[in-house]
């Protein structure tokens, strides 16, 4: 593939807004020096205060360089930024309010699409917007090494701030796609791989794995390209590209490097650009039913034997991807769904869907809060006292049933919504083939309502999945049903802190109406400006309170049944440091998976700029000092 690039004025540069407001999507971080006006804020169900310096990342006069010379010219431009920094960090001043003393270190705040619900992102002084950080392009023949063993087709290169639906938008009319994703395309691929967040591809890891290269910018006169060891991606030439900008790039092919920074959870400087791996086109077709989950099904899981699965399910297609979504309250009951990908399925007795739409199981959790957010909590909970009759409403002594019947079109539980509306039958349904692309339709997950959604996902051992699921459930009893468990598949996922880090894991998903939508909702008057009947806000500030304890009930189960388990590194569920040590070992210990990683960060990253690359996350977790 030989590429003609015009030449033309390269002018990358990043913009900074003074005292700006800022918060995650899904409202989720505080910073730290205001922590305790940050938690009465949420408690009124107001916008977590964060008052920062942005700064936006342009890249749009690039359009005429090749992909790696586009890295080239865009490392100088990240290099100012950390220049701007070390500048900030020696003045007295920086945001008012927020204490600083001058020559002491802060972190640099790196955020791409702001997904993580931890406080991986988010600190009280910067934060860098790489939105803007975003291409794709193919690696011209001239830049690729001779020795690289990967297809020329299937190789590209992306800016550290492209989303996952950027890359199919580009790939799919070529031909290609991404081999995984998590649930949707919206994360940007840095980002996910920072998390090791999984999809449910099955027999493949997590986003990370279709990594190959990794540009990194860690100081403002350094800028590194690591490859693994034998497997190489640029050539000199594609070295000599990646000079452009007048910083001649450091070149790590290092294996045990590489795996750490793939999992770098934004401690290991600024990720520029990507190479990745995609892969030929394919078209699968949705198949969703609602079958019992019974011993057999659950063993054929347990041993991996997916396609024995999907006979038991009335497929005879080898499924290439698989999710199990469960009713907390019944998981040995009449309903259990399951979701598969095929390819080639059709004969003559599938009756195909009309529509390619398939809702996911959090988009019940997000009904909820549109609900709340549309009609007012008053307005739900009359609805639910018309429907019920006096003699019934008088009765009433679980005001928190009441609402989520009122907010679900009177389903009991988020699992029987998602359920009846989702596309689930008892002879199971067939969509249309599509792409990959076209499967994961949606970039939000929370359907445009940010800070709805509460979610902890748990990594354990796919072979202790039944005595998991009895644990849990059985912990959970006694919890509304704002929630729903779902069950995702990954193998060998790379990455030294991949939080996948069993062979085979199950991820367990608890989707969940976050607190702040349920406090927000409690703090206001309806839209006419009446206060709430008190049955409405009793009942919104115990719905607050179901995803954090449910939580907490899961890992006392998962520890009293004597299942390991590992936590997604930015999601929510209490992560602490004893739980990353007892997972990954001590940071001093040079033979774990943290010492490991620890090590390569010393390798990567000079000593000033180690204490600017960290998050109040990382710092919780003891993953960095």
């Amino acid at each position: 593939m030989n590429t003609m690039w015009p030449r033309g004025l390269f002018m990358p540069n990043i913009s900074y807004e003074s005292f700006a407001w800022w918060s995650n999507y899904h409202m989720t971080v505080t910073l730290p020096e205001v922590e305790d006006l940050q938690q009465a804020a949420l408690q009124d169900g107001d916008l977590p205060t964060g008052v920062v310096e942005l700064a936006r990342v342009h890249i749009a006069d690039l359009e005429g360089c090749s992909p790696v010379e586009r890295l080239g010219r865009i490392a100088p431009m990240l290099q100012g930024y950390l220049a701007h920094i070390a500048q900030r960090i020696a003045e007295p001043v920086f945001v008012p309010g927020v204490p600083h003393e001058p020559g002491t270190p802060f972190a640099a705040g790196i955020v791409g699409s702001g997904w993580s619900f931890a406080r991986l992102i988010g600190t009280p002084m910067s934060q860098l917007m790489c939105e803007g950080l975003s291409f794709v392009g193919s690696l011209p023949d001239a830049h690729r090494a001779k020795r690289c063993r990967i297809l020329a087709d299937q190789l590209a290169i992306v800016g550290g701030g492209t989303r996952g639906r950027e890359i199919v938008n580009w790939a799919e009319p070529l031909g290609l796609t991404v081999p995984t994703s998590g649930s949707f395309l919206g994360p940007t691929v840095a980002g996910a791989a920072a998390t090791s967040t999984h999809g449910s591809r099955l027999g493949f890891g997590g986003t990370q794995d279709m990594i190959v290269g990794i540009h990194l910018v860690t100081a403002p006169d350094k800028h590194l390209w690591i490859e693994r060891k034998g497997a190489p991606i640029l050539s000199r030439a594609g070295l000599k590209a990646l000079a452009k900008g007048g910083v001649v790039p450091e070149v790590r092919r290092d294996t045990e490097l590489f795996e750490a920074a793939l999992v770098h959870l934004g401690a290991m400087g600024i990720v520029a650009g990507l190479a990745i791996v995609l892969e030929p086109l394919e078209l699968f077709s949705r198949f969703r039913v609602d079958r019992p989950l019974t011993p057999s099904m659950l063993e054929a899981i347990e041993q991996g034997k997916f396609k024995a699965l999907a006979r038991q399910l009335g497929r005879r297609e080898k499924p290439v991807f698989y999710e199990l979504t469960i009713d907390p309250h019944a998981p040995s009951g009449a309903h259990a769904l399951h979701t598969l990908y095929l390819r080639g399925a059709r004969s003559r007795h599938d009756r195909l869907q009309e529509h390619h739409s398939a809702p996911i199981g959090s988009e019940a959790v997000v009904r909820m809060a549109s609900a709340l957010l549309e009609s007012g909590p008053r307005n739900a909970a009359a609805a639910t006292l018309a429907a019920s009759g006096p003699e019934e409403a008088a009765s009433q002594s679980d005001p928190a049933e009441a609402l989520i019947r009122a907010l679900l079109d009177n389903h009991p539980s988020a699992f029987d919504f998602y359920r009846v509306t989702s596309g689930f039958s008892g002879d199971g349904r067939l969509w249309p083939p599509q792409s990959w692309g076209e499967l994961h339709g949606s970039d939000a997950l929370t359907g445009g309502v940010p800070g709805s959604l509460y979610n902890a996902s748990f990594a354990i051992d796919r072979g202790n999945l039944s005595r998991a699921l009895d644990a849990i459930c059985h912990a959970v009893r006694q919890l509304p049903g704002t929630f729903i468990f779902t069950v995702r598949f990954v193998s060998n996922a790379r990455g030294t802190l991949a939080f996948t880090r069993f062979p085979h894991c199950a991820v367990i998903e608890i989707d969940g109406l976050s607190p702040f939508i349920c406090n927000k909702a409690a703090a206001h008057n309806d839209a006419s400006g009446h206060p709430l009947p008190p049955e409405a806000v009793a009942g919104l500030r115990q719905l607050a309170h179901v995803l954090p304890s449910g939580a907490q009930a899961v890992r006392h189960a998962l520890d009293q049944a004597g299942v390991d388990y590992s936590m997604h590194w930015g999601k929510l569920g209490g992560l602490d440091k004893a739980k990353v040590q007892h997972d990954f070992g001590n940071p001093d210990d040079e033979g774990s998976p943290l010492g490991r990683w620890t090590k390569a960060r010393e390798q990567l990253v000079d000593d000033f700029w180690r204490n600017v690359f960290w998050s109040p996350a990382v710092k919780e977790y003891g993953i960095v000092r």
